[in-house]
């Protein structure tokens, strides 16, 4: 399981110095020391940059800091303070898209009473869409005694919305089996949501030693001049300090005499003076009391091995980790035999009635008038203390995500199908349609009648006529220019895209309005460079060529002798496939090619649905031979679509002639398609000259094409170079039960052995001759094959089946794809006012300096895929527009080649973020454009910065790189002025190589 910790609890002014903090980063390492195959990452909050650093550096090398991740919001955030009200619950959403995101199959809220005075953001499924989540349960005090905690409608409003998130989450992760308890009556929660893992304490709670010297020198740090009892925990009514006060005032003289009561921990002033008044009331000497003020966790050990004796007072703990702490360090303790200090202190006898002043004060005495009692409580804390540690909680905690999530993943599993809307929701098809040469369009003719069971659907394409009946009766149909301007009126929206210039009014539209992707080519670079290359689009290759491969692409593209190795080389689809709200594909090998180009992209949850194919009617085997001028006893062999290199259509060609079966009169091989308009189609042509047995049909009618599929005896469909698409006629064939020779390259190795005649991907001519002997010679075996074929597409691509595939695969985007989550959080936040219902006389706006830091927090939040970035500082130049220094030039190109397992981009700071430098960048280059935008530079952990120019003050600005994971340097000044002939200092490129990192994720 990938599992997202949110550790605010050691980020927030409210808990980070205090045991919730010290308890949520304890615990969160265990975690990492304890997860074995599971996959912990950490979230920080960026609206507390002072603690980002500290703790990766807690983290580092437990957790590689890719996987820490930093989110931000606008702020201040503080959700007391009315003006806050806006940036609160935007917060609110932007952490929760960060989370998705992460695609995380758990988060762990290490605390989730954050935020009222600060600005700490935490929320379950605060926009009603889930993520399975676990809470930290400390306490549910302020419930309990809400008169106390709760008198203010503004904090009582507060944690209740809190108690609402609360009861949102999968599972309560107790601290205690008395918080357990507390959780299970107070929220109504069944058993099996609510699990105690306990706690522990610190390694270095301990005992140690420590000379006199030291220890005197530390006493006489906090005013200690006598023997002391000690108390710390924090100074909060239920924590009783005035009755433990009142208790001590009831000592004898003499042991007051011999004793100091020292609270250990930072009181305000408010609190100091009625502290100051109550001493003063009970006639206690100025110094027979000590308020030390905040003590660091490094002091604190020693004082619980030096005092006489640790009394915990509190009405109510959660768990009451001081004691244990005290415990660990040889202090006897007793405390309040209330909530959960008697499951820490497993000791009656050292336990009191906490709101009984006279029983306190009994047991202080006893304890310090009685040095046996005392020893006992010593060696049995000491031993108590043992069963307590980080990592047996860690286990607990773990075990019990685990068990959570599959009982999450039983219920999934118990729905047999994605629940489909009642009311269809509006769907944009964009695709091209008949009559357009395109398999794609007969394709989405076939589709469309049975996806309307799902969708009300409208047509978008740019073609001036559709020939096909069924959609003109049925759909409305529109042009791009009528979609841009009723976009907000769909649902959803659904685009088709293949390798060809059939697709080009579709890429400005997704540009604008992303939808799901139905892929059916992985490569889109043919179609990308003809559309450049014929001007109807310029420099819409190049673009794609960026944005999906980097500068190395497009230098390899500048310096090409043959383009044609360019577009053959990169897919150019990653641009689109990463701004999708969902992926469709047809085959695995789709997947596989995901996994090869889109570094850190989790293909894996792309939905494969079987390519459509319409079983057709029975056939006149007899009536389409006569149609085409064939004999009823001739062997007749096809090999269907569009010839060219990759189809193999010159293999197959050589391996028939070189067959007696050329020779027979009675066979025939025919290449039911256009043939290839360059040289290739040529030699074909003219290895087959004017032959009637062997022929190229050129373009054929739908009706003649299908009249080839009944006439066939068998079919050879060969392939090298997948693109990464399914081959419609090789499914064709099969659905016209036809026996099927096939090597098995890109998706062609994922049918089934039995329903087709495959071969290796890499086969011999002799492979190849076997097969199509064995076709021609044993019939009835080739017709079980075809029989096996017609079924298996009738199973597997019957249009029906395929597209309810499609509706349940768009509506679970709709419903967890990041892409889509995004839309609605931005629609979320749209919606939210201003100002607090509760405070409309306010009547404030949100400003515009909100907007941007919104945007640029979305940005930041939104993971990118890809390889590793090298952002190159060139502001010196680009800035001031100044040409890149020649040596510079060929040590950015360089680079570029030399490493293309990183993506290297050149950047300059615009305050509040770093931009692209692309427009200079191309030019310097001379690399074909426009180039894109400019855009912010969003990083990940891992990336690296680099500062070219070594000359300009970015500390503040580094910082909050180095606080997202980015590795920052700035290039020697010897290394600068020796940049003056590169090519005459090879050693001086590898120096500007070595501070790269070696590796990548």
């Amino acid at each position: 399981m990938r599992i997202v910790i949110d550790l605010q609890a050691c980020q927030s002014t409210g808990s980070r110095h205090r045991g919730i903090g010290r308890y949520s980063l304890a615990l969160a390492k265990a975690m990492v020391r304890n997860a074995g195959d599971h996959e912990i990452w950490l979230m920080l909050s960026s609206l507390f940059p002072e603690t980002i650093l500290p703790l990766r550096e807690a983290f580092s090398g437990m957790v590689p800091q890719e996987r820490i991740v930093i989110w931000g919001a606008p702020g201040p955030v503080a959700e007391l303070v009315p003006q806050n009200y806006w940036r609160s619950r935007a917060a609110e959403i932007l952490r929760e898209q960060a989370l998705a995101a992460l695609r995380p199959d758990f988060v762990h809220v290490t605390s989730l009473f954050e935020g009222s005075g600060d600005d700490a953001v935490s929320s379950v499924a605060i926009s009603g869409e889930h993520i399975p989540t676990a809470v930290t349960l400390y306490d549910l005090i302020p419930l309990m005694y809400d008169k106390q905690y709760l008198n203010d409608p503004a904090q009582r409003a507060w944690y209740y919305r809190k108690l609402a998130s609360l009861k949102r989450a999968d599972l309560l992760l107790a601290i205690s089996d008395s918080s357990r308890q507390e959780g299970m009556d107070l929220l109504q929660l069944s058993p099996e949501r609510v699990v105690s893992i306990s706690s522990a304490v610190d390694e270095h709670f301990q005992l140690r030693s420590c000379s006199d010297e030291a220890m005197q020198a530390l006493r006489a740090r906090y005013g200690i001049t006598r023997d002391m009892v000690m108390y710390t925990g924090g100074i909060d009514i239920r924590k009783n300090i005035d009755g433990l006060i009142q208790a001590y005032a009831g000592l004898p003289v003499a042991v007051r005499q011999q004793h100091q009561l020292a609270i250990v921990c930072s009181v305000q002033k408010a609190d100091r003076e009625r502290i100051a008044a109550l001493i003063t009331q009970l006639g206690l000497a100025e110094d027979e009391i000590i308020l030390t003020g905040f003590v660091p966790d490094e002091d604190l050990p020693l004082l619980y091995q030096d005092c006489k004796l640790f009394v915990f007072p509190s009405w109510h703990e959660g768990f009451g980790l001081p004691a244990l702490e005290a415990m660990c360090c040889g202090a006897p303790v007793i405390a309040a035999n209330t909530s959960s200090l008697p499951e820490v202190l497993e000791c009656p006898e050292a336990l009191f009635d906490p709101r009984d002043i006279k029983a306190i004060t009994a047991k202080i005495l006893q304890v310090l008038e009685q040095p046996e009692f005392a020893a006992r409580l010593r060696e049995h804390g000491l031993q108590q203390s043992k069963k307590f540690s980080w990592d047996a909680s860690a286990n607990k905690a773990l075990r019990a995500i685990e068990a959570s999530h599959a009982h999450l993943q039983q219920i999934a599993a118990a729905k047999v199908h994605v629940c489909l809307p009642v009311i269809k929701p509006r769907l944009a098809y964009v695709s091209p349609l008949p009559q357009v040469a395109s398999g794609i369009a007969s394709y989405s003719a076939d589709l469309l009648p049975e996806l309307a069971d799902y969708y009300d659907i409208t047509l978008i394409t740019q073609q001036s006529e559709v020939n096909a009946p069924w959609l003109t009766a049925n759909f409305a149909i529109h042009d791009s220019e009528w979609f841009t301007a009723n976009a907000a009126s769909f649902d959803r929206v659904l685009y088709h895209f293949g390798n060809s210039p059939a697709h080009a009014y579709m890429y400005p539209l997704f540009a604008s309005y992303p939808g799901t992707v139905v892929l059916h080519d992985y490569f889109l670079s043919d179609a990308l460079a003809n559309l450049e290359m014929s001007s109807l689009m310029p420099g819409l290759w190049a673009q794609h060529l960026y944005l999906s491969h980097g500068y190395a692409a497009l230098l390899e593209r500048r310096d090409a002798a043959d383009y044609k190795a360019v577009m053959a080389k990169y897919p150019c689809s990653s641009s689109i496939l990463e701004r999708a709200e969902g992926v469709i594909v047809h085959s695995a090998y789709a997947r596989e090619l995901a996994r090869t180009w889109l570094t850190g992209w989790p293909a894996c949850q792309w939905q494969q649905v079987p390519l459509l194919r319409r079983i057709p009617a029975a056939s006149d085997r007899q009536l389409a031979r006569k149609k085409l001028g064939l004999d009823e006893q001739d062997f007749v062999l096809c090999s269907f679509g569009m010839l060219g290199p990759t189809k193999l259509n010159h293999v197959l060609l050589d391996a028939w002639l070189e067959s007696a079966l050329s020779k027979d009169a009675h066979c025939h091989l025919i290449f039911v398609g256009k043939n290839d308009p360059g040289e290739y189609g040529a030699q074909l042509q003219a290895r087959i000259g004017n032959g009637e047995r062997v022929r190229i049909t050129g373009f054929t009618t739908a009706e003649e094409f299908a009249l080839y599929l009944q006439a066939a005896d068998g079919a050879v469909q060969l392939r090298t170079l997948s693109r990464g698409e399914t081959s419609a006629a090789v499914l064709e064939c099969m659905a016209y039960g036809l026996p099927v020779i096939l090597n098995r390259n890109g998706a062609m190795a994922e049918l089934p052995a039995d329903a087709v005649l495959g071969m290796p991907d890499q086969f011999t001519q002799a492979e190849l001759l076997q097969a199509i002997g064995k076709l021609h010679e044993d019939s009835k075996s080739s017709q079980l094959t075809g029989q096996a074929a017609r079924q298996f597409v009738q199973a597997h691509h019957a249009p029906a089946l395929i597209a309810r595939s499609y509706a349940e695969a768009i509506e679970e985007f709709a419903q967890t794809e990041t892409a889509a989550r995004m839309h609605r959080s931005l629609s979320a936040i749209a919606d939210i006012p201003a100002v607090s219902p509760q405070h409309p006389h306010l009547q404030a706006e949100v400003a515009i300096d909100d907007l941007r830091e919104l945007a640029r927090h979305l940005g930041n939040s939104t993971p990118r895929p890809g390889k590793r970035m090298v952002m190159l500082d060139v502001g010196a130049w680009s800035q001031s527009q100044q040409a890149l220094p020649a040596a510079w030039k060929a040590a950015l190109e360089s680079m570029i080649l030399a490493r293309q397992d990183l993506r290297f981009e050149p950047v300059c700071y615009a305050g509040p973020d770093f931009r692209y430098a692309r427009s200079w960048t191309f030019e310097q280059l001379s690399l074909s454009g426009p180039a894109p935008a400019d855009d912010f530079v969003t990083v990940r952990a891992g990336d690296l910065y680099l500062d070219l120019s070594g000359c300009k003050d970015l500390q503040m600005q580094t910082m909050q790189l180095q606080q997202l994971g980015v590795i920052c340097h700035a290039i020697a000044a010897q290394m600068q002025a020796n940049m003056v002939d590169l090519s005459a200092s090879p050693a001086l490129l590898a120096e500007f190589l070595a501070v790269l990192p070696l590796e990548t994720d």
